[in-house]
């Protein structure tokens, strides 16, 4: 009897199904792993279908959501980012279904959230399928070119981060039962969306003279009556963008096994070009000083948020303006942004409460950027204009505060820019000088694998800091970033 069930076990394991395949062509293959180590994830199947005439998206989802908390959660929360008031969006959930059952749901938060009362409280370690169908509204803005439009029509683009019910965020607390879902609602003038890392199947369906950027990697294209539907996936991956235009055209280039394309406006294909190579370049340094860009796809591609930038997964999105009359501000706009590849898509923060994480980083990369590409001096060039000046002239006007605090907390979006990045990339500067060099590669290589996607607080990235020899950086922390917490 021993003998024969030790044979029914013995299942060649190459015959059990993958259940990664469909998300593997994301990653290049030396990253594959990382879907098996991840754990349960949520799971997107989403099917949308773009109008652009009409303002409109239908779609609709099928979402695998794993408890992976340690409490007992008795509804879920879904949020719809769209419906912040700086996006100006119009979301409107018309069904629910919960493991095929119709659920019951409601709006909350200024209806920027979704409420979903589950049948039986779901326990740590199970799992349930919800699937959700909606209608979007997007608004149109001006087409002048210095708007800036993070969701909406501007200037023949469509820009739709977020444009499906996205789940919440649940933190647990210092007790069972103490946890909560994460419901605050960023503003304007810092990221808003905060989620955990997620696996994504995405059809996407639109007029087919439309291109779309696009997080992950396209897998398959079918021409319909005008109509081009595209199946996209990706993961680990925060969010899933949406970009588009009837007016991109591109080009492309290879960095470390990863396909580089960026897209341009008519009129724009100089500057299109020069974003290519910054690309690539940022992409090689950070790969070399953080640790290798996992994906098999990055995008770079203009957008109406005038001279500004924004980071999405395997995409950046650049304000129109860099491509023409601020084409001075276009490279150290793509560094920066080419750094949340890795702070902020990798290793995850709340951007609402603690901002400064990823965005000090992503600044403090710049420089790294600027010596591996020109040289020590104009690395310092960039530390002393970009950075020192801006913040004499925040003490000169008696506005210095500490790094370490929610977006909310600013008096302005520049003194929120100086502090968070400025001041919170000098901390860096001088935590590098501080622990050299070497130490210091190997402290942010260290990071990245042990937050690998994950979401880091202050409190942990302080215990990390507290592994170097050197007491002084805590020293530096309470000089540039803030008070020290009590352990």
């Amino acid at each position: 009897m021993l003998l024969l069930l030790g044979g029914c076990t013995s299942v060649d394991a190459s015959t059990r199904p993958d259940p990664n395949a469909l998300y593997r062509p994301a990653l290049k293959s030396e990253f594959q792993n990382d879907l098996d180590l991840l754990g349960p994830a949520p799971r997107y199947t989403i099917s949308a279908t773009l109008l652009p005439d009409e303002l409109k998206l239908i779609g609709s989802a099928v979402i695998e959501i794993p408890n992976t908390s340690r409490d007992p959660w008795t509804y879920l929360i879904f949020r719809l980012y769209p419906m912040l008031r700086h996006y100006g969006g119009s979301m409107v959930v018309q069904g629910a279904l919960l493991d095929g059952k119709p659920a019951t749901y409601v709006y909350i938060n200024e209806n920027t959230a979704l409420r979903l009362d589950l049948a039986k409280p779901l326990m740590p370690g199970q799992s349930v399928t919800v699937a959700l169908t909606w209608r979007l509204e997007i608004p149109r803005w001006s087409d002048q070119s210095a708007v800036y439009v993070l969701f909406g029509r501007s200037q023949q683009m469509i820009s739709l981060p977020l444009f499906y019910p996205s789940l919440a965020v649940y933190t647990d607390g210092p007790t069972i039962g103490s946890g909560r879902w994460w419901l605050l609602n960023g503003t304007e003038r810092g990221d808003a969306a905060f989620n955990v890392a997620s696996l994504f199947a995405v059809t996407l369906t639109l007029p087919s003279d439309w291109t779309p950027v696009t997080s992950g990697v396209e897998v398959a294209r079918d021409e319909l009556d005008g109509q081009t539907r595209y199946a996209f996936v990706a993961g680990p991956s925060r969010e899933f963008l949406v970009h588009a235009s009837p007016v991109f055209s591109a080009i492309s280039a290879e960095a470390y096994g990863t396909r580089v394309t960026s897209y341009y406006l008519p009129g724009t294909e100089a500057a299109g070009q020069a974003a290519l190579r910054y690309a690539v370049q940022a992409l090689r340094i950070y790969s070399d000083h953080f640790g290798e860009y996992p994906f098999t796809e990055m995008r770079v591609a203009p957008a109406p948020i005038n001279f500004r930038g924004m980071e999405y997964p395997q995409a950046i999105l650049l304000g129109v303006e860099t491509y023409t009359r601020h084409r001075d501000k276009l490279e150290m706009l793509v560094a920066h942004e080419m750094a949340h590849q890795w702070w902020y898509q990798i290793v995850h923060n709340d951007p609402v409460s603690e901002p400064w994480l990823d965005e000090a980083l992503a600044e403090f990369s710049m420089r790294l950027y600027m010596e591996n590409v020109y040289g020590e001096a104009r690395a310092q060039r960039l530390v002393s204009q970009r950075w020192i000046a801006p913040l004499e002239g925040l003490r000169a006007r008696q506005q210095d505060t500490a790094v370490a605090q929610p977006v909310q907390a600013f008096l302005n979006g520049s003194q929120y820019e100086t502090v968070v990045y400025a001041k919170g990339a000098l901390f860096w500067d001088a935590v590098r000088r501080t622990v050299g060099v070497r130490r210091f590669e190997r402290f942010l290589q260290n990071y990245l694998r042990k937050y690998r996607w994950k979401i880091i607080t202050t409190e942990e990235w302080l215990d990390e800091l507290r592994q170097l020899p050197d007491p002084a950086v805590l020293t530096l922390f309470e000089e540039w970033i803030g008070e020290l917490p009590p352990k």
